[in-house]
């Protein structure tokens, strides 16, 4: 039996960018916030399209979460409205 997911988010994390369902990111995007928070340093499990990946969290660390849209006429560039942001989340642990 095949299981369909639907990818509805993008972690940016190192460079680097990962597909997950959004019950997957939000687990991972709390577990991180509350690691962040704590002040803590942790591996941080994500469960994305092509596996898991254990993400190392420190209260310097940077990721951002992103929403997945389809169906838009033409995307948003940088030149035409500044910097792209992403729309449900951009966290920086202030130091």
């Amino acid at each position: 039996m095949t299981h369909a997911y639907a990818y509805t988010r993008v972690i940016h994390y190192g460079g680097r960018v990962y597909l997950a369902t959004e019950t997957m990111s939000d687990i991972f995007s709390a577990h991180a916030h509350d690691t962040i928070e704590r002040g803590d340093t942790e591996l941080v499990p994500l469960l994305h399209e092509g596996g898991v990946e254990m993400l190392l969290i420190t209260p310097s660390t940077r990721f951002a979460v992103t929403e997945i849209e389809v169906g838009l006429k033409s995307a948003p560039t940088a030149s035409a409205t500044g910097p792209l942001t992403p729309r449900v989340e951009d966290h920086l642990a202030a130091g």
